[in-house]
């Protein structure tokens, strides 16, 4: 069982750093181009309140509406929460993109392919902190998760706009990694880990660990809840605990 941000796959990582920003922006629209099966892809809902990215399971389970509204930015740090996210999506067929920095992703790819992920659905795109929110422009036409991982980039308000609005018509989900957009995020989840269980003396291999969320809209919490993660057999799967049950906070 992977549980830190260590353990990455290998998938195809096309460096864009060293090119001027035009270039980077037009092989981006070139791979969109070239993905498989795009047009095939299920259409988005349009009934007010049900244009979500479903998430299943227990994660699903204390997340509003069981899943991630679609055209929003979602704060949420690097971890299993996250790698559950994308394994959600790419196991339903969903196509993702992990924007990272010159030194590759930090997010656990191995854990994220433990719960479930198709890692051949799954983009990793090295991009420099000043070009985040163009390609994250580009990559919202065809991607229907990006996660940017990057947190040195800082966009300006007016671009910010300008993303949001980009993001709302295309029905794609914007997760970022750094604490620092959690005040300009629709969703936040906020995550701590809770003790390990399955090493003995230093030794062994981790089995389960327990993690407290808290989950914001708009920057009130309004929901909080324990989720378990066990290992067996090469996976890992979301469980609820047997007797600390999913709580709703007050927001009155």
């Amino acid at each position: 069982m992977h549980s830190n941000d260590s353990a990455t796959a290998d998938p195809a990582e096309p460096d864009l750093a060293a090119l001027p920003l035009a270039d980077r922006l037009a092989q981006l629209r070139q791979r969109m181009d070239a993905i498989p099966a795009r047009a095939g892809l299920p259409a988005r809902a349009e009934v007010p309140g049900h244009d979500v990215l479903p998430v299943p399971g227990p994660l699903g389970d204390l997340l509003p509406d069981h899943g991630l509204t679609r055209g929003t930015v979602v704060a949420c740090p690097r971890g299993a929460v996250l790698c559950g996210l994308l394994a959600a999506a790419t196991a339903a067929g969903r196509h993702a993109a992990v924007l990272s920095s010159a030194t590759g992703p930090q997010i656990g790819l191995l854990a994220a392919w433990e719960m479930g992920a198709d890692l051949g659905r799954l983009a990793c795109i090295r991009t420099p902190d000043d070009s985040a929110a163009e390609v994250v422009g580009v990559l919202a036409d065809g991607i229907t998760v990006i996660v940017l991982d990057l947190p040195h980039a800082h966009i300006r308000r007016s671009a910010m706009e300008t993303l949001r609005a980009r993001l709302r018509s295309k029905g794609a989900v914007l997760l970022v990694t750094s604490t620092d957009w959690a005040r300009q995020a629709h969703l936040d989840i906020g995550i701590q880990r809770r003790p390990n269980y399955g090493l003995g003396r230093g030794r062994g291999r981790v089995t389960q660990y327990d993690l407290d969320i808290d989950i914001s809209v708009g920057g009130r919490r309004v929901r909080r809840g324990r989720l378990v993660l066990r290992g067996a057999g090469g996976r890992t799967r979301w469980h609820h605990p047997d007797a600390a049950p999913l709580t709703l906070a007050h927001t009155g």
